[in-house]
């Protein structure tokens, strides 16, 4: 099942549907991210909704190169880029705890076009 919430948030994602992406987190669920710990929905909503309006909106290029899921570990490397941004480097890891993303962790390359 944790494959099904890993497709569901990549689905999400892409539509720029935050509130869709908000089903596959609990109040208990954190993202980290360099020097950065993002806890519960309130913070886990301003995150996403500030990365798909300003970062990576709908319709920007991403190209999910690697998806792997162990049983409730999935890991993603990806590169993306839109009209401000370019991120040549991402990878992902999820840990899911009764098909929920309990902790998300991103590490990155983010370049500001000029």
């Amino acid at each position: 099942m944790s494959e099904i919430t890993l497709d569901h948030h990549l689905f999400s994602f892409g539509e720029g549907d935050v509130e869709a992406m908000l089903e596959d987190y609990t109040e208990d669920s954190i993202i980290i991210i360099p020097n950065v710990v993002i806890r519960g929905l309130d913070q886990i909503r301003d995150f996403f909704t500030n990365i798909t309006t300003e970062v990576l909106p709908p319709g920007c290029n991403f190209e999910l190169l690697e998806k792997v899921v162990e049983g409730n570990i999935g890991y993603l490397v990806w590169h993306a880029e839109s009209d401000g941004y370019k991120i040549p480097y991402a990878s992902d890891t999820f840990v899911f705890e009764d098909d929920k993303i309990l902790v998300q962790t991103i590490a990155f390359i983010l370049h500001e076009k000029e």
